[in-house]
């Protein structure tokens, strides 16, 4: 029988293990990048949208890694831009994906060909057709910007500038600027400005939450304290006991006033980490505490020379800096996509209209690291495409899109509506993991004791779907064991709390009271009480 052959529009992380995971099933692959190098954005350039100088991960090297291909032990907790390049060109040269790549091709059309799909490429030299079975949309978005329709912004007389296009703060010397959003750029944006511009005011609708990739008391990185486990309660507990948390975290800082603003932020922001999207840096929380920055609600209007915000407060600007994303835009897709609702797509995958063609990449965790959800997505499409696996029956797919669209009402209500790919970073890459074949399975730990651990109560990471199913590498287990979150790493006594009480309470706990929740859960009126993922 004839290979499958697949079409991977796009050679950034997304790209390239979904070109891996696809050729691990036996699969022909041709990729095409619109550029002359791997990498996507992780490639600064001076010009257009990349990363910015001194952009540096907000998840650390253990989360961020893929499956089967660690991260070198020089390498710090977070990796700088250059860092991560190395390691995706490294990954490249390891699994010898640069040969299935066809560079400076931009993909122009995707056509529909009775059960294939025709590939419409424009090259420097040429325009090729490429027929395949199936097709991956890894491009990311960064194809038009998002700007905001404010009041009177055309009358404003200084610049408006996107934040994929900022590079450094070195134009910003003397200048009034103003940042727009919360998010790991805005909150970088604002860190870098404060250091050189004579004002600085961040403009936030609603609070964030925020979350330190690396407290000023610990020796590991903060994401290395979130495990399953919490899974194994009903969100209505888990919710509780995290505010619970935070409240006594206010408490023994309050003499900070870094920490204070955190708390400022975080109780405008409306509700628990679980409910919205993380902020995963706290780097600008010092820079709030300086006399030149400050911190002000959502934009009114624009004047000719500055900002009117929602609480009639003014300021005057030179430049006004938006961290506002892109538009959802596939132009090459044959049917209408700007702007869709990546909640009509069964597991942030597959659209029910374009039959054979998954989009990888897109499904954004409120915590944790994309590229582990990545990869899944990734191995799930693969398996697809191959014939290995089997989509449900339309019905099915309908009815599971509805469920996870309540769902993610439900769990993430204060940002479902706007952050529409939004997912719940450790159940969603469980389920993928069942859908593959590749979920953890606890009993076969039982001889590996520090893998076990890891699994239950330490960072839910890559290579913890990789122990067993298809394509499952022995490896991992040496590497959950070696990364893994085990006792003799902590340093501190900030450490040694968090650990005791997140892992050993918290988590065993939780542990404990699964099976007695499951009972209670399945009395009438009580489904509320049902844990969130099954152990």
């Amino acid at each position: 029988m004839d290979k499958k052959k697949v079409a991977v529009i796009g050679a950034g992380l997304a790209g390239l293990v979904t070109i891996k995971s696809c050729l691990e099933e036996g699969m022909e692959v041709v990729a095409f990048e619109s550029s002359p190098h791997i990498g996507g954005n992780w490639k600064f350039r001076k010009q257009g949208v990349s990363v910015f100088r001194n952009t540096e991960l907000s998840s650390s090297k253990y989360i961020t890694a893929f499956s089967d291909f660690p991260m070198p032990d020089r390498y710090p907790h977070f990796l700088k831009h250059e860092q991560y390049l190395e390691y995706l060109l490294a990954y490249t040269r390891h699994f010898d994906l640069e040969k299935h790549i066809i560079y400076n091709a931009s993909v122009k059309s995707v056509s529909r060909k009775g059960d294939k799909w025709i590939v419409c490429v424009v090259k420097p030299d040429a325009v090729d057709e490429y027929e395949v079975d199936s097709v991956a949309v890894c491009t990311g978005l960064n194809e038009e910007k998002e700007l905001p329709a404010i009041e009177n912004m055309s009358e404003f007389q200084g610049k408006i500038v996107h934040s994929s296009t900022y590079k450094d703060n070195s134009p910003y010397h003397g200048k009034h600027v103003v940042v727009v959003g919360g998010g790991e750029s805005g909150g970088d944006l604002v860190n870098e400005l404060s250091q050189v511009a004579t004002k600085v005011t961040l403009s936030l609708r609603r609070g964030v939450f925020i979350m330190p990739k690396l407290d000023k008391r610990m020796t590991l990185p903060g994401d290395y304290f979130h495990h399953r486990t919490t899974y194994q309660l009903p969100p209505v507990l888990y919710d509780r006991i995290e505010t619970a948390i935070q409240h006594l975290l206010t408490f023994i800082n309050r003499k900070y006033k870094s920490w204070q603003i955190r708390q400022k932020l975080i109780d405008l922001s409306g509700g628990s980490y679980h409910k919205q999207f993380i902020t995963k840096s706290d780097v600008f929380m010092q820079a709030l505490t300086k006399p030149n920055v400050a911190l002000k609600s959502g934009i009114h209007q624009f004047n000719p020379d500055g900002i009117v915000f929602s609480d009639g407060s003014k300021v005057k600007a030179d430049t006004v800096i938006f961290c506002s994303g892109f538009k959802v835009k596939f132009p090459f897709l044959p049917i209408e996509n700007e702007g869709w609702d990546w909640r009509q797509l069964y597991k942030k995958i597959f659209h029910l209209d374009l039959p054979n063609i998954g989009f990888i990449g897109f499904a954004r965790p409120n915590i944790g690291a994309m590229p582990p959800i990545i990869e899944l997505q990734a191995r799930y499409f693969a398996g697809i495409a191959s014939g290995r696996l089997s989509l449900p029956s339309t019905a099915q797919m309908k009815a599971t899109i509805e469920k996870d669209a309540k769902k993610s009402a439900e769990l993430k209500p204060l940002v479902s509506d706007r952050i529409t790919g939004i997912v719940s970073y450790v159940p969603f890459m469980y389920e993928l993991a069942e859908l593959i074949g590749c979920r953890p399975v606890l009993w076969k730990l039982i001889k590996r004791p520090l893998v076990l651990w890891s699994v239950l109560f330490g960072s839910v990471a890559a290579p913890h779907f990789r122990i067993c199913g298809p394509h499952a590498n022995p490896l991992a287990l040496d590497v959950i064991e070696r990364e893994g979150l085990h006792i003799w790493k902590l340093k501190t006594p900030h450490e040694i709390f968090l650990f005791l009480f997140l892992q050993v309470v918290w988590g065993g706990s939780a542990l404990i009271g699964y099976p007695i929740l499951k009972v209670i859960s399945s009395l009438r009126g009580l489904n509320f009480l049902n844990p969130e993922l099954s152990l």
